[in-house]
């Protein structure tokens, strides 16, 4: 990487502001006054880029994924397809944890405020993609439903013949006994889930329930007490029922559970 060359195209592009400060042999910190909601510099650093001397490469060295980890978990494939998407959108490249650009350098400055903003937006994501998260869950609980368990019969939007109760999200069929999931996306949906569980209890309706969570440790502390008290099965998210579902479904037959 030309030092030099880097230098004086900050500085003719309009970012005095800007600095350059060496953390080890070839690798340079960009010093902006760029930062993150907690008052933290966003960390970018400079380095050589593979595409040769008139390129170089804007990197994180996995950092920004790292600060994302202390508070939001990319786990689901909802959230890795938004994490993809803010990538893509923003032109940013991934490999195994180091967000990157290789810019030009006649691009650089524009280049480093495109790579600031993306990495923003991922640290961010616990805040800004959460309702397309929680619509996306759905979507994914139902695909699958209909896909992994097409064996149990699925139905959807299943009305539990109770007056001013809301529908059961998916009904499933399996040696005479009735399967109800519910899928719960947050503290307002678990309430209303609690609710018709007791209902249907009280009613003395025959059924098993799955309680599927887009992310358990979202929920509060009575509404986690409300569903343990009336669900018969709980998975603390959409992996956890993909791998388990189609085993337990059996074995709660077996069991006697109701």
């Amino acid at each position: 990487m030309d030092l030099d060359a880097v230098r004086t195209v900050l500085k003719e592009s309009r970012s005095a502001s800007f600095d350059l400060y060496e953390r080890r042999e070839g690798d340079y910190q960009l010093i902006i006054p760029i930062c993150h909601e907690d008052g933290d510099m966003l960390e970018i650093y400079l380095n050589e880029s593979p595409k040769g001397s008139e390129y170089v490469r804007i990197c994180d060295f996995g950092l920004s994924l790292m600060r994302l980890s202390y508070t939001y978990d990319i786990s689901t494939d909802t959230r890795k397809r938004i994490f993809d998407s803010i990538l893509f959108n923003n032109k940013v490249n991934y490999d195994e944890g180091n967000l990157y650009i290789d810019a030009p350098l006649n691009m650089l400055y524009e280049s480093i405020l495109q790579f600031a903003g993306c990495v923003q937006k991922v640290c961010n994501m616990r805040y800004w993609g959460r309702e397309i998260i929680r619509s996306e869950f759905y979507n994914d609980l139902n695909e699958f439903v209909f896909s992994g368990l097409a064996s149990y019969s699925p139905e959807a939007s299943v009305s539990p013949g109770l007056d001013s109760l809301p529908d059961i999200d998916w009904s499933l069929s399996y040696k005479n006994q009735n399967f109800h999931i519910f899928g719960v996306n947050g503290n307002s949906k678990a309430k209303d889930v609690a609710l018709l569980l007791l209902e249907m209890l009280r009613a003395e309706h025959n059924f098993i329930s799955l309680v599927v969570h887009e992310d358990i440790e979202d929920l509060g502390r009575k509404e986690s007490l409300y569903l343990t008290r009336n669900a018969d099965k709980q998975y603390p998210n959409l992996g956890a029922f993909r791998d388990g579902a189609d085993r337990d479904i059996p074995r709660l037959v077996g069991s006697g559970m109701r």
